[in-house]
């Protein structure tokens, strides 16, 4: 299986704190966001990783070669990162991943090894979107579905009085929906004016189109998205003494 990170993105809410070190690099104890992600996968049978990169490339290059130099990974450029969001990140992946089963990770989210666990070990010839049931607001991603955990809505427009819960920024896309999802995806970024949409919009997309995608609960596991500082100081309680 193959493992994609999207790690385009600038950080700006964090700007106070990482200078010139590349969000996914700030330490959470003595390791990072994204040593902790490359660890997990590897231990789970991915051994092919795809890291779509754009701001502070060079570093992250750098970290992997020094901390991962056997390990089959691809960096990719996001040149317009600077005015471009998630869906565009995820196109460029498409040569790498077309085709195949993909776990796509936000690079910007530390979590418990045993989502990824119950992630890989899922059922076959369905697309996942790990979600969380704790709390639901406004501007979180979210996703709606039935008893079956059969997704029927997902995006943050989601209202939350019919929302499932909040998906966390890790799926797994089954190959047989692979090619409808890029084919979304490049229909989606040929206009300009979508260039800063979330690749969820897609993910929405194949949903009504019939594309299975099923919900894969993972309440009451740890893990963090980390946007502001309040976020990095609860990764580093929750996480800092953990290896990766």
């Amino acid at each position: 299986m193959k493992a994609v990170i999207l790690l385009a993105g600038m950080g700006s809410r964090l700007a106070q704190l990482k200078v010139s070190t590349p969000k996914s690099l700030l330490p959470i104890g003595a390791s990072n966001t994204l040593e902790h992600m490359i660890r997990k996968l590897t231990r789970h049978d991915v051994r092919s990783i795809v890291i779509v990169c754009g701001h502070l490339q060079a570093a992250i290059e750098q970290y992997l070669q020094q901390a991962f130099p056997l390990l089959e990974i691809t960096t990719l450029r996001n040149p317009d990162y600077r005015t471009t969001n998630t869906g565009y990140s995820l196109l460029l992946a498409r040569e790498q991943l077309e085709g195949e089963t993909f776990i796509k990770l936000d690079g910007d989210v530390i979590f418990d090894e045993e989502i990824l666990a119950r992630l890989v070990a899922a059922a076959d010839g369905w697309s996942y979107a790990c979600v969380d049931r704790t709390a639901v607001d406004e501007e979180v991603i979210k996703v709606r579905c039935d008893a079956e955990w059969n997704i029927s809505r997902i995006g943050n427009d989601v209202p939350v009085t019919s929302a499932t819960g909040e998906s966390i920024g890790i799926e797994r896309i089954d190959e047989r929906s692979c090619a409808t999802l890029f084919t979304t995806l490049e229909a989606m970024i040929e206009d300009p004016a979508n260039h800063q949409r979330y690749y969820e919009v897609a993910y929405d997309a194949i949903v009504q189109a019939g594309e299975p995608f099923k919900a894969l609960d993972i309440t009451g596991l740890r893990w963090v998205e980390i946007d502001t500082l309040e976020d990095y100081e609860l990764a580093q309680r929750l996480f800092g003494h953990i290896d990766a």
